[in-house]
Parts: C-alpha cells; sequence; structure tokens
C-alpha cells in the first residue's frame, strides 16, 4: 500500500474517533439534562432519547423506532407537530399541553431540525405557568381595585379645570394632573382587557362578516385621523370571513391601524388590507412612517415595551397595544408578521390559518 494512501487512511480513522468521541460527549450532555430530549427519525420514530424522556413516557429499549404519537397522544401536540413539519419548524415557538398523566402538570414542547432528522425537547413548565397564574390574577385584582378611584379623581379634576376663576398657574396643573389620570387610566383598561384575554380559554366565536368589520375598523381610523391628515386606503381583496371573537378582533386590528397613524409623520400614507394566501388570510397595515430599528423587532409585543419611551408618552400609548394584539391572535390561531425599515415604513401582518376562514357565499 502507498505511504500517501496509508497515512489518509489513518487521517479518516482518526477523524471518525473524534467524532464518536464527540458524540459521546453530546450524549452524555444530554443525559444530564432534566428537560426530555428525543431523537426522530423520518418516519417520526424514535432514534434516542435521555434519562428524563425515558421516565416521562415510559419508555424501553425496544420502543426504539416506535412513533411518537403512540406515546403522546394530545390534541394540541399532534396539531403542532403537523404544522412545524409541514411549514417552518423554526418558525414556531412551541406548544403547551397539559400532562396526560398528571393534569396538574404542566410541559412544553419544541420540534427543532437535527441535520436529517428532527429534535424533540419538552420542558416541565409547571412552577412558570403557576407563576403566570399568579401573575395574571394580581394584575387582573389591581387593575380592577384602580378602575373606581381612578374614575371618581377624573371627575373631580375635570369639574376644577372647568372653573372660569381658576389661577392661571392653577389651570395648567390641572391640566397636567387631568392628562395623567386619564393615561392611567387608559393603562388600567388596557390592562384589565389584556387579563380579560389571557384568562378566558374560550370566547365567544361567531362568524365574523370581514367586509363589514374593517370597513368599521377604516372609518373609526379616519376618524381618529382628523389630526395627523394621512391618506388611509383600504383594499378588500376576499369577501372570505373569519370564525372568531369580533370583539377583541376589532380591538387587535384598530390597535395596528391606530399604531400606523401615530407614528406616521403628519401627511403620511396608510395602507390597510385583507388578502387570501395559501395559509389562510392576511390582515395588513403597511405605513411610510419612522420604521423600526431591527434589534426592538422581537420584543415588540412585550408588555411596556416601547422603543421610544419619550415619544409612546407623547402619543398616549400604554405600551400594551401589541401585547394585547399577540394575544388575541393566539386566541385565533394567528400569528403577527412584522418588517419594518427605519426611515421607511412598517408592515404589521396578521396571518389567519384555513380552519378559521369562512368561505363568502356570492350570490
Amino acid at each position: 500500500m502507498p505511504i500517501q494512501d496509508n497515512e489518509q487512511g489513518q487521517s479518516e480513522l482518526v477523524s471518525e474517533q473524534d467524532d464518536t468521541n464527540q458524540l459521546k460527549k453530546i450524549r452524555s450532555a444530554l443525559q444530564s439534562l432534566r428537560d426530555a430530549v428525543i431523537l426522530l427519525n423520518d418516519d417520526d420514530g424514535l432514534e434516542w432519547w435521555n434519562q428524563a424522556a425515558q421516565d416521562l413516557l415510559l419508555l424501553q429499549s425496544t420502543d426504539k423506532g416506535t412513533c411518537i404519537f403512540d406515546f403522546i397522544q394530545v390534541p394540541e401536540f399532534l396539531k403542532y407537530y403537523q404544522e412545524a413539519t409541514t411549514l417552518n419548524m423554526d418558525a414556531h415557538e412551541g406548544v403547551h399541553i397539559i400532562s396526560w398523566q398528571d393534569p396538574n402538570r404542566y410541559l412544553k414542547c419544541e420540534l427543532k431540525p437535527f441535520g436529517d432528522e428532527k429534535l424533540l425537547i419538552i420542558y416541565d413548565v409547571t412552577r412558570l405557568q403557576h407563576l403566570e397564574g399568579m401573575r395574571r390574577d394580581f394584575v387582573a385584582n389591581v387593575s380592577h381595585e384602580l378602575g373606581t378611584p381612578l374614575t371618581v379623581l377624573m371627575g373631580y379634576l375635570e369639574n376644577f379645570s372647568d372653573q372660569p376663576d381658576m389661577p392661571a398657574h392653577w389651570r395648567r396643573g390641572f391640566e397636567l394632573m387631568t392628562q395623567q389620570t386619564a393615561r392611567m387610566n387608559r393603562v388600567v383598561n388596557d390592562l384589565l382587557l389584556l387579563s380579560r384575554i389571557e384568562i378566558e380559554e374560550t370566547h365567544e366565536f361567531n362568524e365574523i362578516d370581514m367586509t363589514k368589520l374593517l370597513t368599521h375598523v377604516y372609518d373609526d381610523a379616519q376618524a381618529y385621523n382628523q389630526e395627523y391628515k394621512h391618506t388611509i386606503h383600504l383594499h378588500i381583496d376576499t369577501y372570505d370571513g373569519l370564525y372568531g371573537s369580533e370583539m377583541y378582533l376589532n380591538s387587535a386590528l384598530s390597535n395596528l391601524v391606530i399604531n400606523a397613524i401615530k407614528y406616521t409623520p403628519k401627511g403620511g400614507n396608510i395602507s390597510i388590507s385583507w388578502t387570501k394566501t395559501l395559509e389562510g388570510c392576511r390582515f395588513a397595515v403597511e405605513d411610510n412612517g419612522i420604521g423600526i430599528a431591527p434589534q426592538h423587532l422581537t420584543r415588540l409585543t412585550e408588555r411596556f415595551y416601547r422603543v421610544d419611551s419619550g415619544r409612546s408618552r407623547e402619543t398616549g400609548g400604554t405600551g400594551l397595544g401589541l401585547a394585547i394584539v399577540k394575544h388575541v391572535l393566539y386566541q385565533h390561531e394567528a400569528h403577527l408578521q412584522i418588517e419594518s425599515i427605519e426611515g421607511v415604513g412598517s408592515t404589521f401582518s396578521a396571518v389567519f390559518p384555513n380552519n378559521y376562514i369562512r368561505s363568502a357565499v356570492i350570490n
């Protein structure tokens, strides 16, 4: 055998040994995790799993190759798995489910691409779920308790402000107090709305005439637009409707439009559209406003997150609008897409899945 071939063979052998050692290290690290980790093949069969997965699913060595659906038959998981494998795994944040073994235990499942195979990670989020429940209850209770005092305070401030003989330096103070009290009242109202959306697992869903709803959203936008003088267009390219909560959808879609009005310099252009897509239907609001820097985009739906705190307060924002939008869309299995370029403008889109679309009947 030539020396060159022998050296090449030895090099390949060393490389294979290195890969094997690296794989052993990875498996050892995964075994130490408290989260369940399962490697799945193209046929959704079990290829490998760590100890946490074995304990959770009560797996045995003979279960290798068995379909994952034989062990997890929760409808929410099955739906998530199908969507994640059909579309884009990385585009899905995972799914929260209640354990089929213990109704007081909460799990989060995430599917990730792993070479030609798939990696299923199952987290125990029971403690986080309980803490989130406590937070929701606290916010709802505090917001409710603040509502009445703020209403009384606003009433008295308005009465004092209307006094014709009030000294000028007092009047300015009362105007500021009235503005700040009104702002606090908006925050409380948004918190109450957000709490209702979060706490109510099911809403009163009906078939919605989207042409009628969007016309209402457009009319409200034009009324709000009097100060800004924007040109607002409404494009309805499909008469398909939605199955959902008209009250909450009106709030969410109006929120997106009002944001476009507030964050676009006066005399701008805003386009509202409702179109058919492969996924279902898409509601979009496009503006030529100030735009948003890339580093802010992933955090926009967080409560009280503001790109520019000063500007947000000037425009009367509470920092809760997009959080409300996100939760309303979640209730309708829809998702929010945000595209923005600083100094050019933004497009906020709500994409609704086909199972929530109601085809129009044309007479």
